[in-house]
């Protein structure tokens, strides 16, 4: 399900889907769609996630239409709409699909519009907030920065040179290696962690960490419950004081947000408080983490527990990226050589965050949610070894043809061989069993079925079910939860169907 696009081809979608894909990991936007400016002055869908065959999307707006005319209104900067008055003639449009919210999203290139993202409502119906907003912003940038290098965008001089050539398909310009960020989700996570375990010091009276990233700045503030509300705006300024004497920039005011967590505790703080605020992290001048402390033990006291919390800092950070690095190694197990397979990683890649997503969800922990998400990525790995072209896309395949499919769980574990990934190897070799013992490769049933392996199960069938370009016709994601609750207690563990079914509404 998309347009017709000049100069397309599977790498360069790979590349935007996968850019599109944050929509998911750092909003939990449950669809969205990407659309570029095409010919005949019309935007044309280009990618996109979540939705299925049978969901009310365009292939295509025209400039004139009410969806282009709210992209230019909001002159580059995205928009969240939360209540359908706000959506004015959009709002007939996404009724339609069953969707209630919107986060518009415009591609600036320049001074032109070159696209824009068309992100629907977040799981668990919560509402889009700022720095969801932020968030998006920086996608964008990430989406616009990729365009350029696909050959999408062009200055004047270029159109000037191709006016009059007919288009040609291209091969991606080469993007470099991706960069390990200074901190994943876990990484911060764990800071925040160490944040409110500093607040249950009795010296401690509050605790606020920020990360600023392209302008943008998101603060969490742990303050003990009964303390006395604390002046946003002093908090704000003693940590941009802090990042100029660090050699950073500090973001505007009205790109700051802070949010406030009460911790309750059984100790009095202190009458008189000293902050005291560092950069606790910096990621050559792309993103930087900072944190302010409110001690009432004197600035000395404030400073130890800075240093603390800079020690916790540095060792989230390495542990992101060895989780970072892990996640690539794994995906050059599924392209270790010059052949490419679009179709396998852009569906390796999506139960990867479905099963990290669910492994959140159950609290298993960050080791363990992190195996789920490494099993993910490599569970069909054993398919670059078979006849991938025509099994991965077949819509009839033969009988030898299932056969010969059914190998690829054990293929992937003996491919996974000394590499010390055992749970995830054991989760490879199993995720195709069932819940009643009749899956493959070894009739296992109910617990002896490894847990990997019945959560990436899970994760794969609903994946297999919503995401187009499958070897079956998709279905929406709610018809998608009909079909797999159908299975509980069946093909499925009961318990996964119930994470899945929190993780995607």
């Amino acid at each position: 399900m998309s347009a017709n696009i000049p100069g397309w081809s599977p790498e360069i979608e790979r590349g935007f889907k996968e850019i599109l894909f944050r929509f998911l990991e750092d909003i939990q936007c449950t669809r969205a769609a990407l659309y570029l400016y095409g010919p005949d002055d019309k935007f044309l869908l280009a990618t996109q996630y979540g939705f299925g065959r049978r969901d009310v999307l365009a292939i295509e707006h025209g400039l004139q239409g009410p969806m282009a005319r709210r992209v230019r209104e909001l002159k580059g900067v995205p928009a969240a709409f939360n209540r359908k008055q706000n959506l004015g003639p959009l709002a007939d449009y996404l009724k339609s699909a069953g969707n209630s919210r919107l986060l518009l999203v415009p591609l600036i290139a320049g001074e032109e519009i070159i696209g824009f993202i068309d992100a629907r409502d977040k799981g668990r119906k919560r509402t889009f907030e700022r720095t969801d907003v932020a968030n998006a912003k920086k996608i964008a940038a990430a989406m616009v920065e990729f365009a350029k290098r696909a050959g999408f965008v062009f200055s004047d001089d270029d159109i000037e040179e191709i006016a009059d050539q007919v288009p040609v398909v291209q091969e991606p310009a080469e993007l470099g290696p991706p960069r390990a960020p200074m901190l994943d989700e876990s990484g911060l996570e764990n800071v925040h962690d160490a944040a409110l375990d500093a607040v249950l010091d009795h010296q401690v009276v509050a605790v606020a960490v920020t990360l600023m990233t392209a302008g943008e700045a998101a603060t969490l503030v742990n303050i003990r419950e009964g303390s006395s509300d604390f002046d946003r705006d002093a908090l704000a300024r003693h940590q941009s004081s802090a990042l100029v004497e660090a050699g950073v920039s500090p973001p505007d005011r009205e790109s700051w947000h802070i949010d406030v967590r009460r911790v309750p505790t059984t100790v009095d703080p202190a009458p008189s408080p000293m902050i005291a605020s560092a950069v606790l992290l910096e990621n050559e001048s792309v993103s930087t983490l900072t944190a302010s402390v409110i001690s009432g033990g004197g600035a000395n006291a404030a400073r130890a527990t800075l240093s603390r919390l800079q020690t916790r800092a540095e060792d989230a950070r390495e542990k992101s990226t060895l989780r970072f690095s892990r996640r690539n190694l794994a995906r050059r197990l599924l392209q270790p050589g010059s052949r490419t397979y679009p179709d396998l990683v852009a569906h390796s890649e999506s139960v990867s965050r479905l099963a990290f997503a669910m492994a959140k969800e159950l609290e298993l922990g960050p080791a363990r949610a992190e195996d789920a998400a490494l099993a993910g990525l490599l569970h069909d790995v054993g398919m670059r070894e078979l006849d991938y072209e025509r099994l991965y896309r077949s819509s009839s395949p033969s009988a030898d043809d299932r056969v010969r499919y059914q190998k690829h769980p054990v293929v992937g574990e003996r491919i996974l061989v000394g590499t010390g990934l055992d749970d995830v190897m054991a989760a490879v070799r199993h995720h195709h069993e069932r819940w009643d013992g009749t899956g493959y490769p070894d009739r296992l049933a109910r617990e002896d079925i490894p847990f990997l392996a019945r959560l990436i199960h899970v994760a794969e069938v609903y994946d297999v079910l919503t995401v187009p370009g499958r070897y079956r016709p998709t279905v929406s994601p709610d018809r998608a939860l009909e079909i797999i609750e159908r299975g509980k207690g069946h093909q499925f563990d009961p318990q996964l169907v119930e994470a899945l079914g929190k993780v995607v509404q």
